[in-house]
């Protein structure tokens, strides 16, 4: 199995996470979200290029007033850049492996990379239902004032790596 942004070559087709939402949108939108620069879409492959995982990172911001107050203290800008780990999905075949944490460890890997080049003050994650938000919560997420949506400092996502 390897990781890698996704290519023509991948077969989409045959994708099924038991999540229509992210079925669907691994078959039929990702392409268009790539081509217009929307997200990147990082494909774990096997060795027929089936993809049996992916996820998504864009740029985005959030509004100050969302973060929790004992985490703006010293924020001064009315929005925040973060990057969004936008959908991550693993095939039901190869479900309970640790893929999705494979996959979420590799995402924070490359937004850690990415803030050292450009501003980024979190992540942020939507999750898709209760299993979702158990799952980055194990993480370190936590909810933002008023949503569904899940933050986590990068300066935190530093410290699991050992990155002063």
């Amino acid at each position: 199995m390897t990781l890698k942004v996704l290519e023509k070559k991948h077969n989409r087709k045959g994708f099924y996470c038991g999540i229509v939402e992210l079925d669907n949108y691994i078959k039929q939108y990702v392409s268009q979200d790539v081509k217009r620069k929307l997200a990147v879409c990082y494909v774990l492959e096997d060795e027929d290029a089936n993809v049996i995982a992916y996820y998504t990172l864009s740029a985005s911001r959030i509004d100050l007033n969302d973060i929790p107050d004992h985490l703006k203290r010293s924020l001064k800008y009315p929005e925040i850049p973060v990057v969004i780990i936008g959908r991550l999905a693993v095939h039901i075949d190869y479900q309970g492996n640790k893929l999705g944490q494979i996959l979420l460890i590799d995402a924070l890997k490359r937004i850690i990379e990415v803030g050292a080049l450009i501003g980024n003050h979190a992540v942020i994650v939507d999750p898709i239902n209760e299993s979702a938000e158990k799952f980055y919560s194990k993480f370190g997420f936590i909810q933002l004032k008023d949503s569904k949506r899940m933050f986590l400092p990068l300066k935190t996502v530093a410290t699991l790596f050992g990155i002063e």
